[in-house]
């Protein structure tokens, strides 16, 4: 049962007054919460997919650096090599063309 003080304060109150009260209680309990924030709920939402976005392109980053690093290396590689062979074939007909000139050197001195 409500109280006299109380039945006559809502007999003098007017009826918006009233509809005000009535809301405010239903609307402020203990078990409701207040409604989360549009930024909190936005970083909820996308943190995940935006970090998995960030990995996914930092390692794909990293595998195309890694494999045009390794292409790199191996066409100096080859440089390298074909360098060594042409520099090996160099040195061999040096030393064919003296020997051929100290077996002329050799005849010559021979046939005297």
């Amino acid at each position: 049962m409500i109280s006299l003080t109380r039945k006559t304060a809502l007999l003098r109150a007017s009826p918006s007054s009233i509809l005000k009260a009535r809301q405010l209680r239903l609307y402020s309990s203990p078990s409701s919460q207040k409604a989360p924030s549009p930024t909190g709920e936005f970083y909820k939402a996308w943190t995940r997919p935006v970090a998995k976005t960030g990995l996914i392109a930092f390692f794909t980053y990293q595998l195309l650096y890694w494999g045009w690093s390794k292409l790199e290396f191996d066409e100096m590689k080859e440089s390298r090599e074909a360098e060594i062979t042409r520099l090996e074939a160099l040195v061999k007909l040096e030393q064919q063309q003296q020997q051929q000139q100290q077996q002329q050197q050799k005849q010559q001195r021979g046939g005297r």
